[in-house]
């Protein structure tokens, strides 16, 4: 079990005064206190103080507060959150490039949850990035299984640029096979060559649903 970190004196202080203070001053407080201290701070906090005050702080402040603080620690507070606050986070822990950290966080929410991020990010490279840190790759696997097969691609061809196809095929194999084959019939060639025999190790049932796109990988024939 995760353990919470003790508290500085100038936390005690606060949640001493926290059921005196309004949100606003506690708000102004904590970011005096900083992203580190805010984030020993946070497991301490009663689970709807903790909410009410997350709601009044800067999501630039609060993705800072995340990159120190293990969700597991907040999962209560976190779960109870807006989806649209995860997504406003999750936008900016892209930005700093805290892509680990967005990952464990998304790893909390459910694949409906996971399905809305995705959407709200809109950035195949950083939904690549966020995916690259998962453990449960199922949770993508479910999430993605409404999208678009021009998504899919998208996601493909970022994971190619990155030079990291195992991530797409890990995600792609766990889709229906007539969707696995989709998406391979709208890949360029050079690309297919790379995530074919990935996708067929998975599973070789894929071959019969591809005979001409295994014309452009001739050793798989």
């Amino acid at each position: 079990m995760t353990k919470a970190p003790s508290l500085s004196m100038a936390q005690r202080l606060l949640l001493a005064s926290q059921s005196m203070a309004p949100v606003a001053v506690k708000a102004a407080l904590v970011q005096k206190l900083g992203p580190e201290q805010t984030a020993q701070l946070s497991p301490h906090m009663p689970p709807a103080q903790l909410r009410e005050l997350i709601l009044e702080l800067p999501i630039d402040f609060l993705a800072r507060v995340t990159t120190h603080l293990d969700p597991q620690l907040i999962l209560q507070t976190y779960l109870a959150l807006p989806d649209e606050v995860h997504l406003q986070v999750a936008r900016q822990l892209c930005v700093i490039g805290a892509f680990a950290t967005a990952a464990r966080y998304a790893e909390c929410l459910s694949a409906k949850q996971v399905k809305v991020l995705i959407y709200g990010i809109n950035d195949a490279d950083h939904v690549l990035q966020i995916a690259r840190h998962i453990v449960d790759i199922d949770l993508i696997v479910q999430s993605l299984r409404s999208f678009s097969t021009g998504y899919l691609c998208r996601l493909t061809e970022a994971a190619a640029a990155d030079d990291n196809v195992a991530i797409s095929a890990r995600v792609l194999s766990g889709l229906a096979l007539p969707r696995q084959a989709d998406v391979c019939a709208h890949l360029d060639p050079a690309l297919l060559h790379e995530l074919l025999p990935l996708l067929l190790e998975a599973n070789d049932g894929l071959r019969e649903l591809l005979p001409e796109r295994l014309q452009a990988v001739p050793e798989l024939l």
